[in-house]
């Protein structure tokens, strides 16, 4: 059986370590993470319906300003892009708990149908985006009609 004994001399590098481990988890809660890596774009909730006539995409996009929104629609890919800013109370001594996303979002949906881009809308209302897709209407063959001569 093998026994360690803990020598608490200065020059001791193991005593060393642990004083600068000790300052790192004291020092830790003061650190800025890098944006670029730790935050990626979040992914807002959101509802798809199909009506007979067109499609209703609902987001969840509370305390997110109109003016940060952008809704853009490709074919049959609707991307919904934004920002939310952090909130934070000015008086704030701590924090004990962050569920709530914030920075950059986005949102890429692939409808099974064909979209009338011409007569899409969308509606901001008490932190709900409302985007109503109408379906592209197929043209209806047209018959030829076949004259003998």
């Amino acid at each position: 059986m093998t026994e360690a004994f803990w020598n608490r001399d200065d020059s001791d590098e193991t005593y060393d370590m642990r004083g600068e481990i000790e300052r790192f988890f004291i020092t830790m809660p003061n650190w800025r993470r890098p944006s670029a890596i730790f935050e990626k774009a979040w992914k807002p909730l959101c509802d798809v319906y199909e009506c007979p006539e067109h499609f209703t995409v609902v987001v969840e996009l509370a305390w997110v300003e109109e003016d940060k929104v952008e809704v853009t629609l490709h074919g049959r890919v609707l991307s919904i892009r934004g920002h939310r800013g952090r909130f934070r109370p000015p008086d704030m001594i701590n924090t004990y708990m962050l569920e709530i996303d914030y920075g950059d979002f986005e949102r890429v949906l692939e409808l099974p149908t064909d979209i009338d881009a011409d007569a899409t809308r969308a509606i901001y209302r008490k932190g709900l985006l409302e985007i109503i897709l109408p379906k592209l209407k197929k043209e209806k063959l047209r018959g030829v009609d076949i004259c003998c001569e």
